[in-house]
């Protein structure tokens, strides 16, 4: 036969006539889990599936799954096809014999050793370089004003990322007028870079050489920028916000509200970006290098922080009243301190972050809601909703197993590793209760006014009054917490696969082996979209991603056509949180 490059009945989507071969576009790992899955219009199993290797010769005969169509999507149906764990490195593609005869053959992909990591990694990272914040508008943030504010106080906000495609603003967390719903943006990038690190030393060791030090080194820069924005007071800042005008002059320091409406209160609670920014610091302190601070300065601004919070963080909550988002980045925060030295413990200052640690342990324990007839959810509010997120979903099961590293001696770390472990075991449950051969997340989620479900997307309906968008960022966050919980010594040989396999599919998912056909990450792979002209998406970023039906929320899409043009961003638009999320769990991944 002839060499893959010439095989004439490749993959060109899915059509009345043809099934097609959906794919990860930038390959597996030799140890991922790897999966096809065909799309199957006429509703009808494939006749014959084959693994072809790169001269197009057949390497074996495969199994495909169930004819499956996801519920309310208009999209499939679908068959996964699992393909052997044993692959040799190479080039391979999938061909697909249809009910009728008719054949489709994959686009090639490449299965090797560390090949994810690889192939995206170094490109993640040259993305957020091209997102730091420089030239003309650091001019301007180095004395920003703050909204509201007559006695011509300044603060020094240079530096750091930009947030967005069409955004030039600086977050640590935006949507903090709500309970449940604040994104940790910028100072979770930097955090993330540094556990990224980590990560690849673990289980890709080949691969520090070559990006270890772009990871601290970038990972300092965002905690440089975090020294800086914070007030004589001891709180840091929430962001810098232009309210979308993109003029300078509009600059400054604010939390704003639906519309672009600026506030006062631009003091950064826990759950408002303070709980990560201390976090971030506490773990710059730990590095093997500086930026422009030194470690026992990153040390100093995190127990500032944390002092500061511990006795102030009711009055900057616009409730007053605390949520699991706040427990589980205070936890992140008092564990990262401790991880430091900043416990009391061996001479060094009494924080209170040891305790502090254990106190909302407990308090995530006492959220879990464990029903007789469905897998469990944490609980997010005084109200009872369920937790669910948009962007960090991962996030508390996280904090947990990191608590449960730096305090293993603690009564409450066997309870952490049990809980984590318990949590991310029921997502896989509720994931895969329904006909799933993507393997996507399925979260608890309760629309406003309305009552509480499962379901794929994030409810259009909810108390933002307008903020939804596709889901990047959070499935890959729930992937670095699966891989937490898979190397946990409670997870048996059955947990460890299907934490990792479901890992494995979130990846896939963002590179390419969705119902679209796109991959995420732009400059890479297939499909990659525009978000607009004047603002274009930079090589290295990841889109907001894929939502519910714009019309028909129990429907799939993607820049549909029934949109409104001003709405792209909600799919098309790269967001710092989705790259600095992809990196932890492609770093952590098999």
């Amino acid at each position: 036969m002839d060499d893959l490059d010439d095989v004439d009945d490749v993959n060109d989507g899915a059509s009345a006539e043809r099934p097609a071969v959906l794919v990860g576009h930038l390959g597996y790992g030799l140890r991922a889990s790897k999966a096809v899955v065909a799309v199957l219009p006429d509703g009808r199993a494939p006749e014959r599936v084959e693994l072809l290797a790169a001269d197009a010769s057949v390497v074996r005969r495969l199994t495909a799954g169930p004819v499956q169509a996801v519920p309310g999507w208009r999209r499939g149906p679908f068959a996964r096809v699992e393909l052997p764990q044993d692959l040799e490195p190479g080039r391979y593609a999938v061909r697909v014999v249809g009910g009728d005869g008719r054949r489709s053959v994959s686009d090639r992909f490449e299965v090797a050793e560390d090949r994810l990591q690889r192939a995206t990694m170094s490109d993640v990272l040259a993305y957020f370089k091209a997102m730091r914040s420089s030239g003309e508008i650091d001019r301007k943030d180095r004395r920003a004003a703050l909204w509201g504010d007559d006695t011509g106080r300044e603060v020094d906000a240079r530096g750091g990322w930009l947030d967005a495609s069409g955004d030039a603003s600086k977050f640590l967390s935006h949507l903090t007028y709500t309970r449940t719903m604040s994104p940790q943006q910028m100072p979770l990038c930097a955090w993330a870079m540094m556990a990224a690190r980590d990560a690849i030393t673990a289980h890709h060791p080949a691969l520090v050489r070559s990006l270890g030090a772009r990871l601290r080194d970038e990972a300092l820069w965002g905690a440089d920028f975090l020294v800086r924005f914070r007030a004589p007071e001891g709180y840091f800042y929430t962001g810098v916000f232009d309210a979308l005008t993109k003029e300078l002059d509009e600059r400054v320091v604010t939390a704003p509200l639906a519309e672009c409406v600026r506030t006062d209160r631009y003091q950064a609670a826990y759950r408002q970006g303070g709980g990560l920014a201390i976090a971030a610091l506490a773990r710059a302190a730990t590095l093997d290098d500086h930026g422009d601070f030194t470690g026992p300065e990153y040390l100093s601004a995190a127990v500032q922080g944390f002092v500061h919070l511990e006795a102030h963080n009711l009055e900057y909550l616009d409730d007053g009243t605390e949520s699991i988002v706040d427990d589980y980045t205070a936890l992140l925060a008092a564990a990262e301190l401790v991880a430091a030295g900043a416990d009391g413990e061996n001479g060094a200052p009494e924080t209170g972050a040891r305790e502090a640690a254990r106190r909302r342990v407990r308090s995530l324990l006492s959220r879990y809601a464990r029903p007789a007839d469905g897998p469990g959810w944490f609980t997010g509010d005084a109200a009872g909703r369920p937790f669910f997120h948009a962007a960090e979903a991962g996030l508390p099961v996280l904090a947990l197993t990191r608590f449960a590293t730096v305090l293993p001696g603690a009564l409450e770390a066997g309870p952490a590793r049990a809980l984590a472990l318990e949590a991310m075991r029921d997502t896989l449950r509720r994931t895969h209760e329904v006909p799933n051969p993507f393997g996507y997340p399925r979260q608890r989620v309760q629309p406003a006014d309305a009552s509480a479900e499962d379901a794929f997307f994030f409810p259009h309906a909810n108390e933002t009054g307008y903020w939804w968008q596709g889901e990047n960022a959070t499935i890959a966050s729930l992937a670095a917490a699966a891989s937490a919980c898979a190397a946990l010594d409670e997870a048996g040989e059955d947990d460890r696969a299907r934490l990792g396999a479901f890992a494995d599919d979130q990846l896939a998912w963002i590179t390419g082996r969705n119902p679209f056909d796109a991959s995420m990450l732009q400059g890479r792979g297939r499909n990659n979209v525009d978000y607009a002209s004047d603002f274009p998406n930079i090589p290295g970023g990841i889109v907001n991603g894929i939502t519910s039906g714009w019309s028909d929320e129990a429907d799939i899409a993607f820049l549909p056509p029934d949109a409104p043009p001003g709405d792209a961003w909600r799919w098309a638009e790269q967001w710092i949180p989705h790259t600095g999320w992809f990196l932890l769990a492609v770093a952590s991944a098999r």
